[in-house]
């Protein structure tokens, strides 16, 4: 493809003096869908075990901690490869890299619907986060290069749109499906998608970007030094740490058991309800796409809204836990609105950042997201059965472990909050 002469490209000097290449039209709908469907997959993946859960207990006899470490090996791995993922990203580009990497997510994807011990649903679980690692930060990438400076917070809720969907996708539909295909027939038609979605990422995207050869690998590794020495950085990651992390873990995978163990719905009602809370999750990123866009054009705070909805998110979460086997479906569905407001985090953390870093403090951020979630995923396991040990029923079990979860919550918002949130504290690009 021409760049020079294409009608949806142009080169504009932006406000730090250098020339930017920006797309539009319908390169840029074409761009933001196929990485939305790759994402799709990304999150599908993530929230899947919350529907086959009952059916691998079942079948593999696991315990709750056995199968929160499994969930979990999913965030592990993904964390794991956020690093290298940034300095890919930055240095290669974003379309090459999550081309290539979610064939991994294919390779995991055939390894566990073939399983037969938990260590081999394991290493497949975990192959699927490698795989999975850059689809968001890759479009958050894409859209700091290509997108103009006011679209790129509602690009990224708007990317959260499409990964509901992929929750979506398997609630309600995974569940029809399970008894004609099995879980392991689920993960066979998973494995097919990641491949025709790296088909599309490497052959119906331009190549737009030039690998950056100028910095060595290992000095673009030690551009993270001045990430994490950044104190804007260090204020938002809790945040998104605990608190984006802690309802990836519940949404991924405890909120079934929720619904199945402490409310005492049947497999299918539990799928029923995790497809709405999704569907209100999604409508939630796409009102906040919007809301952001008209902010940020008009020179507003947008962080205003993040600071706000979470926060009042964790109003509503610490009524469910109260409530108990009491708490309602609508409660959950207005706490996932709320929440939706967490994925601000991303573009938050990027505002101190030029945009050659912008592959890095993305991945940065995810990491300790991912950390989180894996952490919690698992350590909600742990918790339930050192309480039940204790005597305790499964249902408070849960609710103790929710309600530590909750605290970290509220002192992660609180230290956001603080005084002195707004910062001029720019790196040079």
């Amino acid at each position: 493809m021409n760049t020079h002469n294409h009608p949806d490209i142009s080169r504009e000097v932006g406000p730090d003096g250098l020339e930017h290449l920006y797309v539009g039209g319908r390169l840029a709908m074409r761009m933001f869908g196929i990485f939305a469907a790759a994402y799709v997959l990304s999150y599908g993946f993530r929230a899947i075990n919350a529907v086959i859960a009952q059916p691998l207990v079942q079948e593999l006899g696991l315990s709750a901690a056995q199968l929160g470490l499994l969930a979990s090996a999913y965030f592990l791995s993904f964390a794991l490869m956020q690093l290298p993922v940034g300095v890919m990203l930055d240095r290669y580009g974003p379309r090459r890299v999550e081309a290539v990497l979610i064939g991994f997510a294919a390779l995991g994807a055939i390894i566990f619907a073939n399983a037969e011990s938990f260590a081999w649903l394991w290493v497949g679980r975990a192959l699927i986060g490698v795989g999975v690692s850059a689809c968001l930060m890759a479009a958050v990438k894409a859209y700091s290069l290509y997108f103009r400076p006011h679209l790129q917070a509602s690009l990224s809720s708007w990317m959260l749109v499409a990964g509901s969907m992929g929750a979506l996708t398997v609630t309600t539909p995974v569940e029809a499906a399970l008894p004609m295909l099995g879980w392991r027939g689920v993960f066979v038609v998973a494995a097919v998608l990641c491949v025709l979605a790296g088909f599309a990422l490497w052959f119906a995207l331009p190549t737009l970007f030039k690998p950056q050869k100028t910095e060595s690998v290992k000095d673009m590794a030690q551009g993270y030094g001045a990430i994490f020495r950044h104190p804007h950085f260090w204020r938002v990651a809790p945040l998104a740490m605990i608190t984006q992390g802690g309802f990836m873990a519940f949404h991924g995978l405890w909120v079934g058991p929720w619904f199945t163990n402490v409310i005492g719905l049947t497999n299918t009602q539990a799928a029923q309800n995790m497809f709405w809370i999704s569907a209100t999750l999604m409508a939630g990123y796409l009102v906040l796409g919007f809301i952001t866009r008209t902010i940020s054009k008009r020179g507003g705070d947008e962080d205003q809204i993040m600071l706000v909805g979470m926060g009042l998110s964790l109003v509503l979460f610490a009524l469910q836990i109260a409530q108990g086997a009491n708490a309602t479906l609508w409660g959950w569905l207005l706490h996932a609105l709320l929440i939706a407001s967490g994925i601000m985090t991303y573009a938050t953390c990027n505002k101190p950042f030029p945009k050659k870093l912008t592959g890095r403090s993305s991945t940065a951020l995810n990491l300790l997201i991912f950390i989180g979630a894996f952490s919690i995923q698992w350590g909600i396991g742990i918790g339930i059965d050192a309480f039940t040990k204790l005597g305790w029923s499964y249902t408070d079990g849960m609710r103790a472990s929710l309600a530590v979860l909750w605290a970290l919550q509220l002192a992660s918002w609180l230290w956001y909050a603080r005084p002195g949130r707004k910062t001029s504290h720019l790196l040079p690009a």
